[in-house]
């Protein structure tokens, strides 16, 4: 059986340097799927769609997973491909791609995912983030990119979790860890209890059925 995993917010912060804006969107998930089969599963970005709204369509080619790997994606919203690069693995526990840059007339935006999984009591533990860099004018866009991710990543951790748990699919959904501080570390730690939050729906993003961000090209 899955660990319940309570939900909850906190408040977050977003940096700017050099007229960046990186804000950073962190979630873990308890899962009953052994640490080794998770890690295999997120290491090949072809099973993104299947869950990450981030990521519309994968190229249908297997790449060994490695650092420096790199992949052909779509982003939603978009119809051209785009490269996804691996820039950090360790087996079986840190996992990271960060998508190329994405030009629109507003400005550009950079989405990275950085997935960290650890042996838990009774299976594994999924922590997810995801850092968003914004320039230019799609700066103006933050408030509604920040509102979109802080709907849809709880909705992504639950939907993994039903992918690789699929007998845990009606038991609560992920844990909510709010921003992070872009650069500093962020461990895995236990979850917190704290007040349940419910998530409402909210207008859809600018680009009709894809996320906010960059016109399709």
């Amino acid at each position: 059986m899955l660990d319940a995993a309570t939900a909850y917010l906190q408040p977050g912060t977003v940096t700017r340097a050099r007229g960046d804006t990186m804000p950073r969107f962190s979630m873990a998930q308890t899962l009953s799927t052994a640490v080794p089969q998770v890690f295999e599963y997120l290491a090949d970005p072809r099973n993104m769609p299947e869950w990450n709204s981030g990521v519309a369509e994968v190229e249908d080619r297997r790449v060994p997973a490695r650092l420096g790997a790199r992949y052909r994606y779509r982003f939603p919203g978009r119809h051209r491909f785009h490269h996804l690069e691996c820039c950090a693995y360790r087996s079986p526990s840190l996992l990271a791609f960060r998508g190329e840059r994405m030009w629109t007339p507003l400005g550009t935006q950079t989405v990275a995912y950085t997935f960290r999984v650890r042996a838990a009591a009774r299976g594994s533990t999924v922590e997810a983030t995801v850092d968003v860099r914004v320039q230019g004018g799609m700066l103006l866009l933050l408030p509604v990119i920040t509102l979109g991710w802080r709907r849809d990543l709880p909705v992504d951790l639950k939907r993994l979790r039903d992918t690789l748990d699929p007998a845990a699919a009606d038991q609560p959904a992920a844990a909510w860890r709010g921003y992070v501080e872009p650069g500093t570390p962020r461990p895995l730690r236990a979850e917190q209890p704290a007040a349940r939050t419910e998530v409402h729906r909210v207008p859809a993003r600018l680009e009709p059925g894809g996320r906010v961000g960059p016109e399709a090209a």
